[in-house]
C-alpha cells in the first residue's frame, strides 16, 4: 500500500510539472469545471471541446484520455470513446476505470461477448467485485448462459444475501431457465424487501398469466423483456459500491 501511495505522488507531481510548462493549473481546473458542468447539463459536445486545450498540451497523460473516454461514451461516439480509453489503459495498464467504461460501450452495442471478456478481467483483479459479477451475470443471461449467470448470483447471494441486483438476475435466470417455481419464489420474497423492484414485477405477471419460457428461444433474452439498465449503466448498487 505504501508503494502505491508513493507511485502515486510521483505520478501526480510528475503532472504537476508538466502542467507548469505549458498551462497553469487554474487554466486546467478551469476547462475541467466547465467539462463538468456542461457533462451535468448532457451538453456532452461541449464538455469535450473545453478539454481540447489541456488534451493538445498533454495528449499523453492518463486522466485526459479517459476523462475523454467518458464523455465519448456518454455522447456515442464509441469509436473515439474506446481510442482514449485503450490510451488510457497503455498509459496506467492496471487501470479498471478503464474497463468499466468499456464493458459499458459494448453493452451499448450489444456485443456481450465482448463485455463477459472484459468482466472476466475484472474478476481476475477481484473476484468480488459487484460491478464484475454483475456484467458478468447479465453478459452470460443475454448470450442464454443462464445455468452459468445463477451462479453468479448465487455466489454473490452467498456474501450478499439481501443484494437487490442480484437477487434480481437469480430470479430472472430461474425463469428463462424454466425454474419457474423457483423464480416465483425468489422474486415473490424480493419484493418483501424492494416492493418497487420493475424487473420483479415484471416476471412476476408472466408468472400468473401462466407464461413459461419457450425452450426453443435462444441467442439471449431480449424477447422477454429482460431490463438491462438505461444508457447501459448498472443499478447504483452495483455500480457505487464496489
Amino acid at each position: 500500500m505504501k508503494s502505491i501511495r508513493i507511485c502515486l505522488v510521483i505520478f501526480w507531481i510528475g503532472l504537476a510539472n508538466s502542467f507548469a510548462e505549458v498551462m497553469t493549473t487554474d487554466a486546467i481546473k478551469s476547462c475541467y469545471y466547465q467539462s463538468y458542468q456542461h457533462e451535468l447539463q448532457k451538453r456532452y459536445k461541449n464538455a469535450i471541446a473545453d478539454l481540447k486545450p489541456v488534451y493538445l498540451n498533454y495528449p499523453n497523460t492518463y486522466t485526459i484520455n479517459y476523462r475523454l473516454g467518458w464523455l465519448y461514451y456518454l455522447n456515442q461516439n464509441y469509436a473515439n470513446a474506446i481510442e482514449h480509453l485503450n490510451q488510457a489503459t497503455a498509459i496506467a495498464p492496471q487501470s479498471l476505470e478503464t474497463i468499466k467504461i468499456m464493458i459499458y460501450i459494448y453493452c451499448a452495442q450489444d456485443n456481450w461477448v465482448e463485455v463477459e471478456t472484459l468482466s472476466v478481467q475484472l474478476l481476475k483483479q477481484d473476484y468480488y467485485s459487484n460491478v464484475g459479477n454483475y456484467w458478468y451475470a447479465v453478459a452470460l443471461k443475454m448470450q442464454g448462459k443462464y445455468s452459468l449467470a445463477i451462479k453468479i448470483a448465487n455466489k454473490m447471494l452467498a456474501i450478499q444475501p439481501t443484494s437487490e441486483t442480484f437477487l434480481q438476475e437469480l430470479g430472472e435466470n430461474l425463469f428463462l431457465s424454466n425454474y419457474v417455481d423457483d423464480s416465483l419464489s425468489i422474486l415473490d420474497n424480493m419484493l418483501i424487501l424492494y416492493p418497487h423492484n420493475k424487473t420483479a414485477r415484471y416476471y412476476l405477471k408472466k408468472i400468473e398469466a401462466g407464461h413459461t419460457r419457450n425452450k426453443d428461444h435462444s441467442g439471449g433474452s431480449n424477447a422477454w423483456g429482460t431490463h438491462v439498465c438505461s444508457h447501459c449503466l448498472p443499478p447504483d448498487y452495483a455500480r457505487n459500491n464496489d
